[in-house]
């Protein structure tokens, strides 16, 4: 019997650059150092509770010749451990159907960002994804829609117009800095609703069919400290013991001068593109706080990419590029999906919900 029975979502969602992912077989997840619980089931063809990586970080299923799992080509996919039948994809299920975004620490993901054959768009049922495939998604289908405010609440329709709005927002040319003002304003406009407005459902669609504006550098003071290097350090504080910490070379800020920010503008497609799938099918909308806590995670998630391209350039001397900002992604991933602890980090973005 397979271990993973199907479970028929009513909608499928992805961003349009990710919906026709297929794993393009770059080892890295095989390599990853990872020790990889087998469940019951499948411990007749794994006889393991646990599957433990060897000295050189490699999975011991993994044929390095081939470059392919043992397990995945003689029993097929659905006879995998449940953390590689679902890597690199993360869920969210609610009312709306299910979401399905990537973790761009896996290469294949992080270069669907730099494709130029497709718009960015929110799309519905991509072939990558079909209906019927188990996700294991983060489950709010019985919970109440994500929060405007600590004491109002989106519906979920409002709430997808939002979703929508941002990602849109990213799929223009605007500058990195200028399209997360934008949001950053926007998301106080929404969070200035009273019930003397009107509707709350109206609100939202007037404020985001209206002309965007952009944050004054009033609200752009909220996220300062989700801006600076600092944060960097106050997410790397909330990793598990046991788990090797990344550190920040003395000289990065020197770095990011002289080899980062002349080549961001350049580079802000790739860029946006990450920040869009931060914000697609989020999590930190169930998790979180409201509106504020999301953008706290888009502007914490661009300060961690600036350092981990600094970092890049400062390893290969030379000035930021598509190969080096592509490796800076992936790290970035690395640290906020896969290192950082979620409630930790959730503490300290949703601060901002305060202020």
């Amino acid at each position: 019997m397979p271990l993973y029975h199907p479970v028929v979502a009513a909608r499928v969602f992805s961003l349009s650059v990710h919906a026709d992912y297929a794993c393009r077989h770059s080892g890295a997840c095989c390599t990853a150092g990872w020790s990889i619980p087998v469940e019951a089931p499948i411990r007749r063809v794994l006889p393991v509770e646990v599957i433990h990586p060897s000295a050189d970080g490699a999975c011991p299923e993994y044929d390095t010749a081939a470059r392919l799992c043992r397990v995945h080509r003689d029993h097929g996919e659905s006879m995998l451990p449940r953390s590689c039948y679902h890597f690199p994809r993360r869920a969210l299920a609610d009312g709306r159907g299910t979401f399905v975004s990537l973790t761009h620490y896996c290469p294949t993901a992080a270069w669907q960002l730099f494709r130029d054959d497709v718009a960015l768009a929110i799309a519905e049922d991509p072939p990558a994804f079909p209906a019927h495939r188990d996700y294991d998604p983060l489950d709010g289908r019985n919970e109440w829609p994500p929060l405007l405010r600590p004491t109002v609440q989106f519906d979920l329709e409002s709430y997808s117009r939002w979703e929508r709005f941002i990602v849109d927002t990213f799929a223009g040319s605007q500058p990195v800095l200028s399209a997360l003002e934008t949001i950053a304003g926007t998301a106080e406009r929404l969070r200035d609703w009273s019930s003397t407005d009107g509707p709350l459902a109206a609100h939202v669609e007037a404020t985001l069919a209206g002309q965007p504006r952009r944050a004054g550098a009033g609200t752009m003071m909220l996220y300062r400290p989700f801006a600076q290097i600092p944060g960097y350090q106050s997410i790397v504080e909330t990793i598990p013991d046991g788990l090797a910490r990344p550190d920040l070379p003395s000289d990065l800020d020197v770095t990011l001068a002289t080899s980062v920010l002349g080549e961001w503008p350049r580079l802000a497609t790739p860029i946006r593109r990450y920040l869009a799938a931060k914000a697609f099918g989020s999590w930190s909308a169930y998790q979180g706080r409201g509106v504020r806590t999301l953008v706290a995670e888009l502007v914490a998630s661009e300060m961690v990419v600036r350092v981990e391209a600094a970092r890049a350039c400062r390893a290969a001397k030379r000035a930021l590029d598509e190969p080096l900002l592509h490796a800076a992604i992936r790290q970035a991933d690395w640290l906020l999906m896969h290192l950082a602890e979620r409630t930790p980090l959730l503490r300290w973005l949703g601060e901002v919900e305060d202020r």
